[in-house]
């Protein structure tokens, strides 16, 4: 009998025999079905927390669901070591910064290990193994024969990198220009999403600096990213509290923010710093306003942001909600007006000047918004955000320009846009710099700026053939969830060119230029070709020792991975048998292409997308993806798990805390889809408990019978029925729907029968139930799993056993309706003498007339057939002999019977099909005595020697008794 408290004991004896046994090493097998999945390599920087674990469960959940359903399974796991993140906190480390010694320290590394961390090489030789170690704690089904780490610490992999940047260039997909690029200014050096503590996906966005001379010939400059709004300028915003620079750029002089200053400096501009200026002394000046030709006012503007942009802010009060409410605030504040000595008059006259049409929204959207919303002021900032994000959004997918923007009149906004930044620039009324799409962090916690940089090497993400070619492999996947498909293709849409290779960090040597070293999402795009050959590269070690794999070039890849040359050829400059390459030949043939790889939602943006750009740039499209899933954000007591934040949870330590099956069975419930898993710690504690008592239960002798009762073919119907919903979730990916059909109502169901057995199932019964419930839970709770079908005696390994098959022949729709019927009757009289409060001494039930049930056939037969004609149902009811008599009764009957029906699912009319009521309820009197502790009595309704003393039995119908309680 199990215990409570045995199950790190089990866990640690079948993690041993699963790798003893070599369970889940995978080799190719022609003779039998694969499927290959993995997940992105975690990055080497720390322990792995319960995002990754999340990510990485959900994709092992469905290896070891296709393993049971008899596939060779491929699930293999590496490790990301390349990039700028370990340099950095290296040398933090050698810093003595204390917020990077602290991170460590919360990881639980010792003080007295820490300074070993400033060797970079340190963090590839811990955190690598320590990965490995908690996922295979954690019951992990991978192959290990195939790991690795990246870097040319591992000089296959490093070959294989060259050789995948050498098709790339090949294809025309590496380009060298100038190129923008998100920059961190103490690194020095351009920052991946790899790269960052914050702001993963976020790219160069360009700002049109829209130029205002004033009487003097300087220009205030403002940086705006809607340049199709100029023609409803009403004003300029200043912060007067702010201090601004007088620059010289080329052969004119600006007014902006000293920050702004320092980027374009870094964005190709020549800027000359001639003198500084207070905010407060632009304020009440005119500036002509660029595209209108029009004088307006400098006002104070409190709320800008001087990290963003110029610190100068065109203002649009019309499609603004941040203008139109400061506008607003300005006009009625009479103090701030005097402290300035501004014209009162004339700011109060300023009106919004509509600009745009927009379908849902009347002449001016920045008003109309801020007044649904109720925004009160400036302060309300989050409303504001919302006001601007809406109105923003419709105007530019759905907007026209109207009559007031002259020459652009009726053009769309998302065109209107491109064409009037062009017309200003050429015109000198305008020019552009780069921000970040978003607040960026580079790891070394300095806010990340836009350079432009020369001679850079990018991918060249934004070629519209590309885009094209991934577009049709998006087409064709399998996505998990399906909502995934539009996301995918919007952001193959807006993804722009990649700057590919920095000057520094960790990873692979531009192969063309030594001077580059190939960024850390660029390096990662293709990797899983790899997977299917590293078994024999790294001869089963991180970093390869193996004396040939030393060697490799281009020609080996482009043999094994398209065929190309010969194996005799490539084999010989290798010093191998012609047999050793043509066996690598085939295994990666029979593994590509890649069947899941499943992920976070934040890596849609960056290398989920990036991975379709390489495959459909490189390979065949025979061997692009297959099949992608993507899950939200994991969440902790509500709060999205983040280590910038501090609120994460690392594998070891859950692990350590709950066990492994307590932790993936959480896992599978936290959530499907899209929306952020809930880690419930709540549920972990049950679910402990449950893994426990199945355990218990499963292995336990139980008291049975071996006549059948009508029960039985319930049971073994409903337990058919789970199986198939549990294989239908599963195939979808949709565990939490799985672990609900084919665990908690199947042990609700199992609870009920015993129940209706009275404590003795039938022998069969019970074997089959424990079988399958076993199997059903083994994806989930391997270990577990593997205990109790060892002790009872199952062939092999249960997580190489059959998934459990719906047996046709038991579904029993006849039983099912039975017991439901039997279940909500017990139910209704329950609810009677709730309400009642009454103690009965005697109970009858009346089933429903002959009449009723034909009505209620003919019209579920006529329901079958669409819809449900009222004067063909009564006919066809009047019919029978005997009817005619009672017309109004059956005219009034079929109507509410056939409203009944109108939305019914076909499951839904075979539900009272082939179930005799009375004869069920006659079988079932001794239950319902038991259950409800009072003599029952069962009547037909139209049973003229009826006892029936309060006349219920008029009230019977079909699929609902009528009940007498007395």
């Amino acid at each position: 009998m199990a215990e409570p408290g045995h199950l790190p004991k089990i866990e640690a004896k079948w993690q041993s025999a699963w790798e003893r046994e070599h369970v889940y090493v995978a080799r190719a097998d022609a003779g039998r079905p694969k499927w290959y999945s993995t997940v992105p390599y975690p990055y080497m920087n720390g322990y792995q927390h319960l995002g990754f674990g999340t990510s990485f469960l959900r994709a092992e959940f469905q290896s070891r669901f296709r393993r049971m359903l008899g596939y060779n399974v491929l699930h293999p796991q590496g490790f990301h070591c390349t990039g700028l993140p370990i340099l950095g906190a290296a040398k933090r480390i050698a810093e003595k910064e204390p917020k990077q010694w602290e991170i460590l320290r919360a990881m639980g590394i010792p003080d007295r290990e820490i300074p070993k961390f400033a060797d970079p090489m340190h963090w590839i030789e811990v955190f690598p193994a320590a990965t490995m170690e908690d996922l295979k704690a954690l019951g992990a089904a991978v192959d290990w024969t195939r790991s690795f780490i990246t870097t040319p610490l591992n000089p296959p992999y490093d070959a294989f990198v060259r050789w995948q940047f050498h098709r790339l260039k090949d294809g025309g997909y590496v380009r060298i220009d100038k190129h923008p690029v998100i920059w961190c200014p103490k690194d020095q050096a351009p920052i991946g999403d790899h790269d960052r503590l914050e702001g993963e996906g976020e790219t160069p966005m360009e700002y049109t600096l829209l130029k205002f001379p004033l009487a003097d010939g300087r220009f205030l400059v403002a940086a705006t990213i809607r340049p199709e709004t100029v023609f409803g300028q009403t004003n300029l915003w200043v912060d007067p509290d702010a201090e601004y620079v007088v620059a010289r750029v080329g052969d004119e002089r600006w007014i902006l923010n000293d920050l702004a200053s320092k980027k374009l400096s870094e964005q190709g501009k020549a800027v000359a710093i001639e003198s500084r200026v207070h905010g407060a002394e632009l304020l009440g000046k005119d500036a002509v306003a660029p595209a209108i030709n029009r004088a307006i006012p400098i006002l104070p503007g409190s709320f800008i942001d001087q990290g963003r942009g110029t610190g100068i802010v065109t203002s649009v009060p019309s499609d603004a909600p941040d203008d139109y409410v400061a506008l607003r605030d300005l006009q009625q504040d009479d103090r701030l007006l005097a402290k300035y000595d501004l014209d009162a008059e004339r700011i109060r006259a300023i009106q919004p000047i509509p600009i745009i049409r927009t379908p849902g929204w009347g002449p001016l959207p920045g008003v109309e918004i801020v007044d649904r919303l109720g925004i009160r002021n400036q302060r309300d900032r989050e409303k504001l955000e919302q006001a601007k994000a809406e109105v923003y959004k419709t105007g530019f997918y759905r907007g026209v320009l109207n009559e007031n923007c002259g020459p652009f009149a009726g053009v769309r906004v998302e065109v209107a846009k491109e064409e009037i930044r062009k017309e200003l620039t050429s015109k000198g009324l305008a020019d552009m710099m780069y921000e970040p799409s978003g607040l960026v962090i580079c790891r070394c916690m300095t806010p990340a700026i836009v350079k432009v940089v020369d001679n850079q090497w990018f991918l060249s993400y934004a070629d519209p053939a590309w885009k094209a070619k991934v577009h049709e492999a998006i087409a064709s996947m399998d996505l998990y969830p399906e909502a995934l498909r539009k996301w995918f293709d919007y952001v193959t849409d807006w993804l722009r060119d990649w700057p590919c290779a920095h000057h520094r960090g960790l990873g692979t040597i531009l192969p063309w230029d030594s001077n580059w070293v190939i960024e850390s999402l660029s390096d990662s795009t293709i990797y899983m070709a790899y997977y299917t050959i590293a078994h024999a590269l790294q001869g089963g070690a991180l970093r390869s020792s193996v004396p040939w794999a030393q060697r490799l070039d281009d020609a080996f890849f482009d043999f094994v991975f398209f065929g190309k040359g010969t194996a005799k050829a490539v084999a010989s400059r290798l010093g191998l048998e012609a047999d050793v390459i043509d066996g690598l030949r085939q295994e990666f043939t029979y593994w590509y292409p890649l069947d899941l790889r499943n992920t976070g939602k934040d890596l849609v943006q960056n290398h989920m997308t990036f991975c379709l750009f390489a495959h459909t740039a490189i390979f065949p499209k025979e061997q692009w993806p297959r099949g992608y899933g993507v899950n939200g954000w994991v969440r902790l007591a509500g709060r999205k798990m983040s280590k910038s934040r501090g609120n994460v949870w690392y594998i070891r330590e859950a692990v350590r805390e709950w066990g492994a099956d307590v932790i993936r069975l959480t896992v599978a419930n936290a959530g499907d889809g899209l929306d952020d898993p809930n880690v419930d710690m709540d549920f972990a504690e049950s679910a402990k408990a449950r893994i426990e008592e199945w355990l218990r239960f499963a292995t336990s002798k139980h008291a049975t019978r071996k006549e059948h009762h009508g029960i039985d073919a319930w049971f073994l119907s409903v337990l058919s029925r789970s199986i198939q919903a549990s294989r239908t979730a599963m195939e979808g990916m949709n565990y939490k729907a799985a672990l609900r059909h084919g665990y908690f109502d199947l042990q609700a169901s199992w609870s009920w029968y015993v129940r209706r057995s009275e404590g003795r199932p039938h022998a069969d019964v019970l074997r089959r139930f424990i079988e399958v419930q076993t199997k059903l839970l083994a994806p989930f709770v391997p270990h577990v799993a593997e205990e109790i079908w060892h002790r009872l005696g199952g062939d092999g390994f249960v997580v190489n056993a059959g998934y459990p098959e719906a047996i046709s022949a038991e579904v029993d729709p006849r039983a099912e309706t039975a017991e439901v019927l039997l279940q909500s009757t017990l139910a209704d009289v329950r609810e009677i003498l709730k309400v009642t409060g009454i103690a009965p001494k005697r109970l009858a039930l009346y089933t429903a007339p002959a009449w009723k049930v034909h009505v209620h056939r003919t019209a579920r037969e006529l329901a079958k057939k669409g819809a449900i004609p009222m004067n063909v149902l009564m006919e066809r009811a009047i019919a029978e002999p005997g009817m005619r008599e009672r017309a109004k009764e059956v005219a009034a009957f079929a109507k509410k019977v056939a409203e009944d029906l109108r939305h019914a699912k076909p499951d839904d009319l075979e539900r009272f099909a082939s179930v005799d009521e009375f004869a069920m309820f006659r079988e079932n009197l001794g239950f319902l005595e038991k259950e409800l502790r009072v003599k029952v009595d069962v009547y037909r309704a139209d049973d003229t020697k009826r006892w029936d003393p309060s006349k219920k039995a008029d009230h019977a119908v079909p699929g609902r008794p009528a009940i007498y309680v007395g």
